[in-house]
């Protein structure tokens, strides 16, 4: 294996407790009271100015509160709202304008038929990080208010604590849809976010006095601007190594600390059109006469889409079953996905950066399993490039599949790989782990792991093409 030239690990804390910034009015809720599992109904959306605040009010006809999906897009600035389950009437106004400086438009559309979906579009004005909302049930049966602060940005506040077994899963509220960025950290073992656009509301620390527990702090801070807007960090501090996973469930963010916390089953995903307008070129690696790395199966379990035959795993088994599910999470942000195979099919290298080229795509992964000579030696994730202009792509998925797998980090690589090679625009080569170590196989073979993998992978490209990535080489 080449040697390591970038690393994610390392870096600068969070400073100690500081002064008080801002104090937000609220935090997001989620309002699910059993819509996810309701029949379609129309709803009846009208939007006014309440002082400096805009108050959003959906009324459905059945009677039923609105479950919401909502997320933040940039360029330009928007608040979004999903509503599930909801059918908008052909005869509803489609743009409502709204008197206020903080919010200059709302715009309402039926952006899916099937399950159908109401997206409710706040226009933000240019500059800063986005308002604080909130939502609450109305007085009228069915109805459900949003609303949106004109003061303020989404606030990080400590979390809540709670356990499944051996796992412990802290879930901070409303901050679940904001950029992010995540690391982890040695020496006390300690895994940090950095989330755009959020504002803490003073310097926030809670200690874990239990000597046998896992966490040993979590503390907030307020971090230098990014691009004009506030980036708020977390982190948790940990008493000795353990296994972790960072996700979103809904509107919130959740970190998951413990053994095997990488198999806990995810929440549906929720894509935010995040990557509107992209085209992403996803690159199973080998397939057909070329197998990849084989392992004998020594792992107890094998998930789905992970083929076993006679005894053996394959590495072109794993890697298309992963990039099958990025390309699901890939659409889901509004990306136009290209696969290089989508079956047991050969490719040649030189095809595969050929396609992205002739498409001119914004960004090239081929996904892989790693192995090496000595069985049971090396494991953990690794991202290759071989461009300059591909470096800050790798550094930016290894450290979401760092914190979404919680391996060991290989570190962020440079070498000579056709595939990445030959590709003109950023590409990189993700080793997600080794099939022929026990524990990464056990991984590898398991499907929540995988689908981590694939959304991990997926949340770097968004970090990356938000930051002003894709340029081509020309």
């Amino acid at each position: 294996m080449p040697s390591a030239v970038e690393r994610i690990r390392g870096g600068r804390e969070i400073a100690r407790p500081r002064a008080l910034v801002w104090a937000l009015a609220a935090a997001f809720s989620l309002l699910v009271a059993g819509v996810g599992r309701a029949a379609p109904a129309q709803v009846r959306i009208t939007a006014a100015p309440q002082g400096g605040d805009l108050v959003i009010s959906i009324s459905r006809a059945d009677g039923e509160h609105s479950s919401i999906h909502a997320f933040t897009l940039d360029n330009p600035s928007r608040l979004v709202f999903d509503l599930a389950n909801a059918l908008l009437p052909p005869d509803h106004p489609r743009t409502l304008e709204v008197a206020l400086t903080s919010v200059y438009r709302v715009r309402m559309g039926q952006n899916q038929p099937n399950p159908p979906v109401v997206r409710v579009v706040v226009d933000l004005p240019e500059g800063g990080g986005p308002p604080a909302w909130e939502t609450h049930n109305g007085e009228a049966p069915g109805e459900t208010v949003i609303v949106v602060h004109g003061e303020g940005r989404p606030a990080l506040a400590l979390p809540e604590v709670t356990s499944k077994g051996d796992i412990v899963l802290l879930r901070f509220s409303g901050v679940g849809g904001l950029t992010r960025r995540t690391g982890a950290l040695a020496e006390p073992p300690r895994l940090f976010v950095d989330l755009a656009g959020a504002e803490v509301s003073g310097e926030l620390i809670r200690d874990f006095p239990d000597e046998n527990g896992l966490l040993a702090q979590v503390r907030l801070g307020q971090q230098p601007e990014e691009d004009g807007k506030p980036v708020a960090r977390l982190v948790v501090e940990l008493r000795k190594d353990a296994a972790h996973s960072v996700f979103e469930d809904g509107a919130d963010l959740v970190v998951a600390v413990g053994p095997e916390a990488w198999a806990l089953p995810l929440p549906a995903y929720h894509g935010a059109e995040r990557l509107k307008g992209r085209t992403i070129v996803v690159d199973p690696g080998h397939g057909g006469k070329d197998t990849g790395a084989q392992a004998r199966l020594v792992a107890k379990e094998a998930g789905q889409g992970a083929d076993c035959g006679d005894g053996m795993v394959l590495e072109k088994d794993i890697v298309l079953d992963i990039a099958k599910r990025l390309a699901r999470a890939l659409e889901a942000e509004g990306a136009k996905v290209v696969m290089t195979r989508s079956d047991d099919t050969y490719i040649s290298l030189r095809e595969r950066a050929a396609i992205a080229n002739r498409i001119h795509a914004d960004v090239f992964v081929s996904v892989h399993c790693n192995s090496c000579d000595r069985p049971n030696t090396l494991h953990g994730t690794s991202v290759y490039y071989d461009h300059a202009h591909s470096i800050p792509l790798a550094r930016a998925v290894q450290a979401e599949l760092l914190a979404a797998l919680g391996t060991e980090d290989k570190g962020v690589r440079n070498a000579n790989f056709a595939v990445i090679r030959r590709t003109k625009g950023p590409g990189i080569l993700v080793e997600t782990a080794f099939i022929n170590h026990a524990d990464d196989q056990r991984r590898l073979l398991n499907e929540n792991f995988r689908e981590r993998a694939a959304r991990a992978i997926a949340h770097g490209i968004v970090e990356f093409l938000n930051q002003g990535g894709g340029a081509k080489e020309e």
